[in-house]
């Protein structure tokens, strides 16, 4: 009979220095992989529809700004609707005189109302309140 050979005993989880990986272990690190991989292409892609979004949003606040800036500049607010487009994006302003209990037309100006709105998309619309001091005619 030969003698049963003894190994020396070793720290328990001390692994040979020829071990490799186990089944379990490639295929646990395969689905994580696979689970990281496909979550970044989704997340790029909503990343990319939310900056195309806010930039749709900031040129429509542009929009509405230059509209009322030039509205100001030339001093022609009076009340009504007015519309038009700038640079592919339609707006239209209503203006009506402020509901305050006490407004009374001094020298010719009123405190006026104006709500713009700017079309973003064909389903959004950017709206902007403002009060503003015009004529009153």
């Amino acid at each position: 009979m030969i003698p049963y050979a003894v190994h020396p005993s070793r720290p328990e989880g001390e692994r040979r220095p020829d071990a490799g990986f186990t089944l379990l272990e490639v295929l646990v690190a395969v689905a994580i992989l696979a689970a990281v991989i496909s979550v970044v292409p989704r997340s790029l892609v909503s990343a990319r529809t939310s900056i195309g979004h806010s930039r749709a949003w900031l040129e429509a606040r542009l929009v509405a700004e230059e509209v009322l800036a030039a509205e100001l500049r030339n001093g022609r607010i009076r009340p009504g609707a007015f519309s038009g487009a700038v640079r592919g994006h339609r707006w239209r302003v209503v203006v009506v005189p402020a509901a305050v209990a006490d407004a009374q037309p001094s020298n010719g100006r009123v405190l006026l109302e104006a709500r713009l709105s700017v079309e973003v998309s064909a389903s959004r619309v950017l709206a902007v309140d403002r009060l503003l001091v015009g004529g009153s005619q």
